[in-house]
């Protein structure tokens, strides 16, 4: 009954109409503040400030129409009232022109804010000019601060500015090379600093919990800045620093971000710095060479996911560590279905993420083999995020996979336009080219990849020109770099130099190769190796045996494509081992040139 009866007395005191005309007119100054303010330059923060106060407001509002009523001398106190039935009507009347009017307002400014957000899509259309952008490593000037920190940030941003879709934006492992000047003589390097149109170069500095940015645009890598800004937040907004960051660069540019790109940018959740400290040291010997790096990669990213479980951005990275691990001749025998579990998870906490999606893509294509998902999580990371070179690198072997050479090679060039001073994705387009009989150009990624390396005994270079070499005609040649080449790297003798060695008759120096290879202990690597050099010796059963080791290297499935004698190709047990992968059987590779 006393419920019943204070629904009764707000109804009566007009309180209800109240708050429903003070929401209506509230939406509108939020909106025009929301138009207004960033003319002005205002901080950051001022639309919060405004939301708090209005909050509060609404609260006195309550109040104040609970003690009052509007009427035709104007507001009086509910008790002094004697006609209620005339004063009832008069405050109905006003509130609901006030409600009327704040929504006539509110049509009036969705329409307004919509014709002119679809004429400025529509001249960024007409107008659609891509840009490409370097950001220069930054300058850190916090005292005693390791590498890992200003790597880090500089990736925050580029990862940042990567969600632009109008954005084509250099990997920092390239603008690296550019960290300390270039010679403008290196052909290489200066046909690719010709390529871009800005530069970006910031320094940073934390202080306690403060990180302070000062950013600067340049249109060319030396000279005077055509923007600078410097910025200020708590270490726990980092993520939403590089974010506004990102929006004023686009800006500046003279870029409308699409809404489907800018939203990306929206509920940027904090992070706890401890965990993201660990998380960026994780990343950083991750992105290192050497298996002992990588090892301590994994233990900062355990732990930082110890610190934060629910950081997406770190499964993200803990399944791409993974599927590198699982690319190596001896990998570990668990990190595919860790890397799985990892991607999942990254994705359940942020699905706009596309790190998540990229290592998920990687999963299925090396070990998954859930080729339709491995298609569909390509797409989509590519879509959250054009501007991942890696993930077009691994998309281009898994093109090649199914023998899609025209969109495998324009894949990896794609690669390398975002990442072209990384030598292995040079050395690897190579390999591609000499797959559909491109030796020139096959040859000539290879000499680009020793320039980059400054080392023209390159392992990878030396072993994909090796292939080239034999494939002209020029057998010894290319023998003689693929034995270089193992020299080097060891695990290339057993791919490469003794399989080259039994299908060019030199059948005794490849047994020897085998036999070495035999006498190790067996892993998926050495099962695939083993499998490949009896399929040249034409000893297929012993191929087989060697292919049904309980567990599959991350290249197995490349063996669909691989040039191996056509019998063996045409054995029921190799399609059966195809067909168990869910691939398509063996077919022609699909290359049209010109």
């Amino acid at each position: 009954m006393r419920f019943r009866k204070l629904i009764s007395e707000l109804n009566r005191r007009n309180v209800f109409k109240a708050i429903i005309a003070y929401l209506a007119v509230a939406w509108v100054i939020i909106q025009i503040a929301s138009i207004i303010l960033p003319i002005f330059d205002a901080p950051d923060y001022s639309l919060k400030v405004l939301f708090y106060i209005l909050s509060a407001g609404l609260f006195l509002w309550i109040g104040f129409s609970w003690v009052y009523d509007l009427t035709s001398e104007g507001f009086k106190k509910t008790e002094d009232i004697v006609n209620n039935e005339e004063v009832a009507r008069l405050t109905n009347r006003r509130l609901n022109k006030v409600i009327v009017g704040a929504l006539f307002l509110a049509v009036l400014l969705l329409i307004s804010i919509s014709f002119w957000a679809g004429s400025r899509w529509n001249e960024s259309l007409l107008n659609y000019d891509a840009k490409k952008v370097a950001v220069i490593p930054f300058i850190d000037n916090t005292e005693d601060q390791e590498d890992y920190f200003k790597t880090g940030m500089t990736q925050a941003l580029i990862d940042e500015l990567s969600k632009v879709d109008q954005l084509t934006v250099i990997n920092q492992r390239s603008t690296k090379v550019l960290t300390a000047g270039f010679d403008d003589k290196n052909s290489l390097i200066s046909s690719v600093i010709k390529g871009i149109d800005y530069f970006v170069k910031g320094n940073i500095k934390r202080e306690l919990n403060m990180i302070n940015v000062h950013i600067a645009l340049r249109e060319y890598i030396d000279t005077e800045a055509v923007w600078q800004k410097s910025y200020s937040k708590d270490f726990s907004e980092v993520r939403v620093l590089w974010a506004n960051v990102a929006s004023d660069l686009a800006s500046q540019l003279g870029i409308v971000v699409k809404p489907e790109d800018a939203v990306l940018w929206s509920g940027l959740r904090p992070v706890k710095p401890e965990a993201y400290e660990l998380y960026l040291k994780g990343k950083h010997y991750m992105n290192k060479s050497t298996p002992a790096e990588w090892d301590r990669g994994l233990v900062y990213l355990q732990e930082a996911l110890d610190s934060n479980p629910a950081d997406a951005y770190t499964w993200a990275w803990l399944a791409e560590a993974y599927v590198t691990l699982g690319h190596s001749p001896s990998p570990p025998p668990d990190v595919f279905p860790k890397a799985l579990a990892a991607a999942q998870r990254a994705i359940q906490l942020d699905s706009t993420l596309a790190l998540g999606w990229a290592a998920l893509s990687h999963y299925h294509t090396y070990f998954g083999k859930d080729w339709a998902l491995a298609e569909y999580a390509f797409e989509r990371a590519n879509t959250l995020n054009p501007n991942l070179a890696y993930n077009h690198y691994h998309r281009a072997w898994y093109l090649a996979l199914f023998g899609r050479m025209n969109e495998a090679i324009e894949e990896h060039i794609l690669a390398m336009e975002l990442d072209p001073f990384t030598a292995n994705q040079t050395a690897w387009l190579g390999e591609l080219y000499r797959w559909v009989g491109l030796y020139e150009e096959g040859i000539n990624q290879t000499e680009k990849a020793s320039l980059m390396e400054d080392d023209l005994n390159y392992a990878l270079g030396m072993f994909v020109r090796g292939r080239i070499f034999i494939d002209q005609g020029k057998v010894k040649e290319g023998l003689e770099l693929l034995r270089q080449s193992s020299e080097i790297n060891p695990g290339w003798k057993y791919v490469g130099y003794g399989p080259a060695l039994i299908e060019n008759a030199y059948t005794e120096e490849g047994r020897a190769v085998l036999i070495e290879l035999e006498g190790k202990p067996l892993n998926d690597y050495r099962a695939l190796c083993i499998g490949i050099m009896y399929a040249q010796l034409g000893d297929y059963d012993k191929a087989f045996e060697a292919w049904n080791y309980k567990q599959k290297h991350a290249w197995f499935p490349w063996i669909r494509v691989m040039f191996l004698p056509d019998e063996i190709r045409k054995d029921p047990r190799f399609l059966k081992i195809i067909r168990d992968m869910n691939l398509p059987d063996p077919a022609p590779l699909v290359f049209h040139s010109g």
